[in-house]
């Protein structure tokens, strides 16, 4: 039941970015599959399934999960997405935490979630 919920908020965060975005604006996420089908927008996939730019920056410090997925702070730091979209979870010990993604990017929205331990669906801007 989780996916069907995280499936559904995704396509809320779509409907939510859809007139801020356009075919040249990058998106990144480790869930990717209803923010490119629903924004049209080009996808950094955090997790290297259709950026395989994005697998050169794995194995991460253990430090930086809380469950078995992080978002890798370096990769958001060089690739310089418009917007970068995560459960909190997945970025709470890195992304969070760290003044150089403060100092660039602006939290926009936060959808409510519990889904793997998270404190919600965030979306950030690049300023």
């Amino acid at each position: 039941m989780a996916f069907i919920k995280l499936e559904l908020l995704y396509h809320q965060v779509a409907t939510d970015l859809k007139p801020f975005v356009n075919t040249d604006t990058v998106i990144a996420a480790g869930d990717i599959g209803a923010l490119g089908y629903d924004t049209g927008a080009r996808i950094l996939d955090t997790l290297g399934l259709i950026s395989p730019q994005t697998v050169r920056y794995y194995p991460l410090d253990p430090n930086m999960y809380v469950i078995n997925y992080a978002m890798p702070l370096q990769l958001i730091l060089d690739q310089q997405p418009d917007w970068v979209v995560s459960p909190e979870v997945y970025i709470r010990n890195g992304l969070l935490k760290d003044d150089r993604f403060q100092a660039h990017y602006q939290l926009w929205d936060t959808l409510p979630t519990d889904i793997y331990g998270s404190k919600g669906l965030m979306m950030f801007q690049r300023k």
